[in-house]
């Protein structure tokens, strides 16, 4: 049976605060949950046949719950599961990021990032965004020296979609 799932509160703070307690499949997993793919649709983003396990785990530890379970509990302003982590992103902060991801992956890809490149560029939202993020994350991690940069890159990319350009400018100019 197809089950949507929504992230909860616990599932937005493992990526905000960064404490890390998931393993990297499981964040990945988590990072593509948006309110409207079904598991189904998650699993064949990932070459992995534990991925709908792994969406149950992430479901049994309270970092996902069913999208049908979330619009029967009452909303709470403050800890809303629904609400979408980076959805506040302006256009001039993604056109940044994807900058980013773009330049990044030329970098650490060469030739082979032409098809994640057109993938960036046609990012418009920040569901988009996520969902390119762990594209680009894994094609990154698979490359000849991925294993020991994509760490240092999705930790710096973290930053940068924390902190808007603006505020990035302040910080280099103090």
């Amino acid at each position: 049976m197809n089950k949507v799932y929504v992230k909860t509160v616990k599932a937005v703070n493992e990526f905000e605060q960064g404490n890390r307690t998931l393993s990297l499949k499981h964040r990945q997993i988590l990072m593509m949950v948006d309110g409207k793919r079904t598991n189904s649709e998650l699993a064949n983003f990932f070459s992995s046949r534990n991925a709908l396990q792994m969406l149950l785990d992430l479901e049994k530890l309270g970092f996902l719950m069913s999208a049908d379970v979330a619009k029967n509990q009452p909303v709470n302003n403050q800890s809303n599961p629904t609400k979408p982590t980076e959805d506040s992103l302006s256009l001039e902060h993604l056109t940044f990021i994807k900058t980013f991801l773009v330049e990044e992956a030329q970098m650490q890809l060469g030739l082979m990032s032409r098809e994640i490149e057109k993938k960036i560029v046609e990012v418009q939202n920040s569901d988009d965004l996520k969902t390119c993020i762990a594209r680009w994350h894994m094609a990154i991690r698979d490359s000849r020296n991925g294993r020991t940069v994509s760490d240092k890159l999705m930790e710096r990319l973290t930053h940068l979609l924390a902190n808007p350009p603006h505020a990035l400018a302040s910080e280099m100019l103090s």
